[in-house]
């Protein structure tokens, strides 16, 4: 299910670079500019094999791609891309190889399984790490064609700074605690001051998490000196149907404590569920999951139609 945008062909006398069939975003022509007889391309890339992070020689490649063939500017989206403004289309192939030989590839946008996005591997907070699951699913399903366009998010804690909620799959690192009453100091309460969750931990009667309130971050964990809160396993929630835009729906939880081969197999049955499942809206425009979902009722139904 790997859906290359760009592939390079070579052999001893040759060298052929063929242009990505999905993910330019051909012949946007702002309003302010006028070119006469050449189109003008805004390119969006991305580290290929997958990242999160750039490195020193891919910027400056970019900022030189800017340069020679755009208007000199680099846009950072929110989903990490970088995108390069008005690129003549005559220059685009010559642009693309050089981006190429640097390790970014074209791509990230139309109706397909978008630019993985996955948060920090720096962050204190991190439960667990995104970074190559991330990695793993990009290879997998990256660019795949589907009817509308899919997100996919990874956030290393339920803070969910690289919005998985709203996504149409969301993956969040979360932590199964265990408690260990007798080694509590009752007037240390640095794990309720730690807790983002009023009333999650209390300390009246002895030391008790309550399961419902609590959202899995152990960051109670981090804040106890004695063991008295201990992280005994971690795995991931995974979202289903969330959607950002002019009306913005919330993924449901599909599952609580996934591991992360199941989080791959659910990402594949998604897939194939919303390719079998969606329908036109209007003018050749689908469906996107949240919707489907909304339409059949319920996340359940949406699983095993």
């Amino acid at each position: 299910m790997v859906g290359l945008l760009a592939q390079v062909i070579m052999s001893e006398d040759t060298f052929e670079f063929e242009l990505p069939k999905v993910g330019i975003i051909r012949g946007v022509k702002p309003r302010d500019i006028e070119v006469i007889g050449d189109k003008i391309v805004n390119v969006r890339v991305r580290p290929n094999p997958y990242s999160n992070t750039y490195t020193m020689e891919q910027l400056e490649t970019a900022a030189d791609v800017a340069e020679k063939f755009g208007s000199g500017k680099v846009h950072i989206s929110p989903r990490h891309n970088l995108e390069i403004p008005e690129i003549k289309n005559s220059m685009l192939t010559e642009a693309l190889k050089q981006l190429f030989a640097s390790g970014l590839q074209a791509g990230g946008t139309g109706t397909s399984v978008r630019n993985i996005f996955t948060c920090s591997d720096y962050c204190p907070n991190k439960v667990r790490s995104v970074r190559e699951l991330g990695g793993m699913v990009s290879e997998l399903f990256g660019d795949f064609p589907l009817p509308n366009k899919l997100d996919i998010s990874f956030a290393a804690c339920p803070s969910g700074c690289s919005r998985p909620y709203n996504v149409d799959i969301g993956v969040v690192g979360v932590a199964e605690l265990e408690v260990d009453g007798d080694r509590c100091i009752d007037d240390c309460k640095m794990c309720i001051e730690a807790c983002p969750v009023e009333g999650a931990i209390t300390l009246e009667g002895g030391l008790n998490i309550d399961s419902e309130k609590c959202v899995k971050c152990a960051r109670c964990a981090g804040a106890c000196s004695t063991g008295a809160i201990r992280v005994a396993n971690t795995a991931f929630k995974v979202l289903v149907g969330g959607k950002e835009g002019r009306s913005v729906i919330f993924g449901e939880e599909y599952s609580g404590f996934a591991g992360g081969y199941e989080v791959i197999e659910i990402i594949d049955m998604v897939i194939k569920q919303y390719q079998k499942l969606a329908e036109e809206k209007y003018r050749k425009k689908y469906e996107r999951v949240g919707e489907v979902i909304q339409r059949l009722g319920s996340l359940e139904a949406f699983m095993h139609n």
